[in-house]
Formats: structure tokens, sequence, C-alpha cells
């Protein structure tokens, strides 16, 4: 079910403490307008009733989708890092996909790679191939990357990516054949899924193509 509770939020612009309502825990099925909320990018939405500035909160949070079998937890800043082994602890989550995200954008990606029913391990492969291509085309680094629709007759997935130094993204299309090619370098290492909260991100990109690179002599 979903749960709330009530803290004490100081506003950065006029140091008023207001008492304000957060979502401790999110269920999908229960609540979908808090769902449909964190896709348009408003639930977390705060305005100071003193001085009307309007701010976004980001605090400890986990989203739950039942039917989907996926848990997300929001764990903004290294100091809020929870790592559950859910086998051990909650036995009931054994086939749960569990992840870790540190903001608010990764929990929509999150959300909408799930729903879409992909692989964010693969999904994140591509998006590290993408960030190549860019490279080789702009020469300027991705400072982010998120995974916005898939079309498979199509043969497409969409990106937003922000370049370093742009306030504004620019979107992206590659082919699925993409996804379909790392979701078979994950195959042949045997990649699964881990038992606790982890964080899915491009680290975890790197890692996998090192070692698949490591193992198989391929290149780029």
């Amino acid at each position: 079910m979903s749960s709330e509770l009530t803290k004490e939020v100081v506003c950065p612009h006029c140091g008023k403490a207001v008492k304000t309502r957060m979502w401790a825990s999110i269920s999908a099925e229960i609540s979908p307008d808090l769902r449909r909320k964190i896709l348009d990018e408003t639930l977390f939405d705060w305005k100071c009733p003193a001085c009307s500035r309007e701010f976004q909160l980001v605090y400890p949070c986990l989203y739950h989708d039942k039917g989907r079998r996926f848990m997300v937890y929001v764990a903004p800043g290294e100091e809020s890092r929870r790592s559950v082994e859910a086998v051990t602890e909650f036995p009931q989550l054994a086939q749960v996909r569990k992840r870790t995200v540190a903001s608010l954008a990764e929990l929509k990606e999150k959300i909408m790679i799930f729903e879409a029913g992909l692989d964010d391990q693969a999904v994140e492969l591509v998006k590290l191939a993408l960030c190549d291509v860019l490279w080789n085309k702009y020469h300027r680094k991705a400072a982010a990357c998120f995974f916005c629709y898939v079309d498979e007759p199509a043969d497409r997935m969409g990106f937003s990516v922000f370049l370093e130094g742009d306030a504004q993204p620019i979107r992206q299309r590659t082919k699925f054949e993409v996804y379909r090619r790392s979701r078979e370098v994950l195959e042949a290492l045997d990649y699964g899924e881990t038992t606790d909260f982890s964080f899915i991100n491009a680290d975890t990109a790197r890692t996998l193509l090192e070692t698949y690179q490591k193992r198989t002599g391929a290149q780029g």
C-alpha cells in the first residue's frame, strides 16, 4: 500500500519551517494518480506557503509495482544508500526486480523501462553505445541519458540526451536491434538479477562491456 508521513521542511529561500506531507512508499496499483504525477514530474514539487517559491523535494521513497514485479527505492545522496538482502530478509521478494536510484529522473526512467517490459541492464548498454556515437559526432560527453520509449514494430528506441553544458536535451533514436544485441551480451556473461536493491546505471554498463570484451576479445 502507499504510505505517507509529515515532516518539517525549511524553505531554502525564506527559512520558514513548514509541515509537509511526503510519501514513504507508493503502490502503483493502489495509487495510480501518484504514478501519473511521477511520470509528469510533479509529485515531488513543493511550494512554500510563506514566500511562494517553488522547489522540488528529493527524499527517500519506495515505489512498488506488484503486478509487474519491480520495486525502486529513491536514495538521494550516498549517505542514504540502502542495500537490502531481500532473499534473506524478505523471501517473498526473491523474484521481484529491486533497484536503487539517486534521483527522481532516474525513478521515472526505471518505471518507464520496466513498464515497457525491458531489461534495464540491457538499456544501459544501449545508452552507453549511443553516447559513444554522440561523442564521435559532437566531440562532447553526455552528462545524462534517459530512456523515453520503445517502438518494436518500427525497430526504434528513443532517448533524451543532455550533452555537457546544455540545459536542454537532444532527442536521439537508435535501432531496437542494439537492445537485442545488448541482451545477447548479458546472456553471454550469464548476468542475471541481483538479490538486493542495486544501482544499475552507466557504471554498470561499462563494467559489463569491459568484462564481455575481456572474455571474447571483442573491441568497441
